[in-house]
C-alpha cells in the first residue's frame, strides 16, 4: 500500500474491483478524508496499458462533470506514478448489503431508494455521462436516508470512442440486452439496470434472464405490503423498463421517476422527505439536539446501538425512518423490532431496552404527539371543519397550469386525484406539492398558489 498518492496521505484499503483498488486517504490541504481509485498494476503494462490509462483518466473527467447531490463527486485526478481518481469519502451502507440482511423494505422506501438513482442518472445523462454499471453495490445509502451513487468508474461520454463495439463493460447481471452483447449503450441502458434493481428490492431475487417477463414479475405478486391496486402498476412499470428493445423502455430518466410518483398508495411527499430530511422532530434528534417531545440525541443513539447488535449499520436508518412513523416509545420499538429477524432476538432487543433504562427517561411523553405533530393535527382538524369555499372551476384549471410548470402534463390528473380530499385551494395545492421532488420548486408552487 503507498504511503502517498499526489498530496493525498492513504490511511487504509476500502475496496477493490476490477479495474482498480480504492484507498482511503486524507487531504491534508483541505483537512478532508477522500478516496482514491487507482488503476490496477496489471492493466497499467502491456500494449492495452497506455489506452487503459487514458480511457480512466477520461472516465474521471466524465463523472467530475456530475456534481449532484445523489452521486459521490469526484474532486480531483491525475496521473503522477499511478492513474488515480480522487473521490468523495462517503460513510455508508451499500444497497447490497441490506438486500443480504432480513430487514424488509416497503414498497414506499423501493420507491424513495429507485427515484434518488433516477434523479441521479437524469443529470448524469443531462451531461453526456451514461454510468454503465448500475448495481446495488454502487448504490450506498447513507444514514440520513440520502441515496449516493458511486463508481462512475466504467463510465463514458457519449462522444468517446475509446470503448470499441465488442468491448462489454459492466455487471453481467443488471447489464441491458445490448450491453450484454457489447452494442452501442446510451441512457436507456442504465434505465434497465434500475428497473432489475427495483425488481431486486421488491422481491429479494435476482432478475432470472432465462425467464421470460412476465415469468419474473409473477414473483412480485409474493412481495409483502404490496396492495392489488400497486401490484399492477409496479408490474406495468417494471414490464416497460425491462423491455430487450431500448425503444420498448422509459426513454428517459424523468419518464421512469413520473410513473413512480404518481403510483396509488405510494404517498410521495414521505418518499422524498425521506431522502432530503427538514428540521422535524426525527431529523432534531437524529442531529442529538433537545427536542420538544423530551426525546434527546443521547436516548437515540442507545437504542441505536441496542437495534445495531441485531441488523447492523442499517440501524441508524431504520430508527430515523421509524420515528416518521410513530407516536409512542411502545410503538416505536414494536416497528423496529419487525425488522429483527427471529423471533427470539425480537425477544432479546425488547428485554435490552427494558434493561437499558431507556423506558424511565421516556414516560412523560409515552401516548402524547409533539408539538409539532399536534400543531399538524390541530390544522388538519381546523381545515376539514371548513366547508368547501373558493374550490372554483377557474382557480382549479389555474392551479394546474401553475403545477404543470413542476411535474409536466400529470399536472391536470393530480389535481383531480386530490380534489375530493380538499376543502379548499391551499389543501389542494398542498396534496399536489407532494409530487414536485426539488424542495425549493415545490415552495415556489406553494407561494404561487397561495396567491390564487
Amino acid at each position: 500500500m503507498p504511503q502517498k498518492i499526489a498530496k493525498y496521505k492513504v490511511e487504509g484499503i476500502l475496496g477493490s474491483g476490477a479495474m482498480g483498488v480504492v484507498y482511503k486517504a486524507h487531504d491534508e490541504q483541505i483537512d478532508r478524508p477522500v478516496a482514491i481509485k487507482v488503476l490496477h498494476e496489471h492493466l497499467r503494462v502491456g500494449a492495452d496499458g497506455a489506452t487503459l490509462a487514458v480511457r480512466f483518466l477520461q472516465e474521471a473527467r466524465a463523472a467530475a462533470r456530475c456534481l449532484h447531490p445523489n452521486i459521490v463527486t469526484v474532486f480531483d485526478f491525475g496521473n503522477e506514478d499511478v492513474p488515480y481518481i480522487v473521490m468523495e469519502y462517503v460513510e455508508g451502507t451499500e444497497l447490497r448489503t441490506l438486500l443480504k440482511s432480513s430487514t424488509k423494505i416497503a414498497l414506499a422506501e423501493a420507491v424513495n431508494i429507485t427515484i434518488q438513482v433516477l434523479e441521479a442518472l437524469a443529470f448524469a445523462h443531462g451531461k453526456g455521462v451514461v454510468h454503465r454499471d448500475i448495481k446495488p453495490d454502487n448504490i450506498i445509502l447513507l444514514p440520513d436516508g440520502t441515496i449516493k451513487v458511486s463508481d462512475f468508474g466504467v463510465a463514458r461520454l457519449d462522444t468517446s470512442d475509446l470503448t470499441g463495439t465488442g468491448f462489454m463493460i459492466g455487471t453481467p447481471s443488471y447489464m441491458s440486452p445490448e450491453g450484454l452483447k457489447g452494442k452501442h449503450v446510451d441512457g436507456r441502458s442504465d434505465l434497465f439496470s434500475v428497473g432489475v434493481v427495483l425488481f431486486e428490492l421488491l422481491t429479494r431475487q435476482r432478475f432470472d434472464r432465462e425467464s421470460s417477463i412476465r415469468q419474473n414479475l409473477d414473483k412480485i405478486k409474493n412481495a409483502q405490503a404490496i396492495s392489488k391496486t400497486n401490484l399492477g402498476q409496479i408490474q406495468r412499470i417494471l414490464a416497460r423498463v425491462l423491455q430487450d428493445s431500448p425503444e420498448d423502455r422509459f426513454q428517459n430518466a424523468d419518464e421512469f421517476i413520473q410513473e413512480l410518483i404518481t403510483m396509488e398508495d405510494v404517498d410521495a411527499l414521505a418518499t422524498v422527505m425521506l431522502a432530503r430530511p427538514t428540521q422535524d422532530q426525527a431529523t432534531r434528534i437524529m442531529e442529538t439536539q433537545p427536542a420538544e417531545d423530551g426525546l434527546d440525541g443521547e436516548l437515540l443513539q442507545q437504542l441505536e446501538q441496542s437495534l445495531a447488535t441485531y441488523v447492523g449499520p442499517v440501524a441508524k436508518l431504520l430508527l430515523k425512518k421509524c420515528l416518521r412513523n410513530t407516536e409512542t416509545f411502545e410503538a416505536l420499538i414494536e416497528q423496529l423490532s419487525t425488522h429483527i429477524p427471529t423471533e427470539t432476538e425480537r425477544s432479546q432487543f425488547k428485554g435490552a431496552v427494558r434493561r437499558s433504562g431507556i423506558t424511565s427517561l421516556y414516560p412523560s411523553v409515552v401516548g402524547n404527539k409533539s408539538t409539532a405533530s399536534s400543531g399538524v393535527t390541530k390544522l388538519a382538524k381546523d381545515t376539514q371543519q371548513k366547508t368547501q369555499q373558493d374550490m372554483t372551476p377557474a382557480k382549479q384549471t389555474a392551479l394546474a397550469e401553475l403545477l404543470a410548470f413542476y411535474t409536466g402534463p400529470i399536472a391536470q390528473r393530480l389535481v383531480r386525484k386530490y380534489l375530493p380530499e380538499s376543502t379548499n385551494i391551499m389543501q389542494l395545492a398542498n396534496a399536489c406539492a407532494r409530487h414536485i421532488l426539488d424542495a425549493n420548486e415545490r415552495q415556489q408552487f406553494l407561494d404561487k398558489a397561495a396567491k390564487l
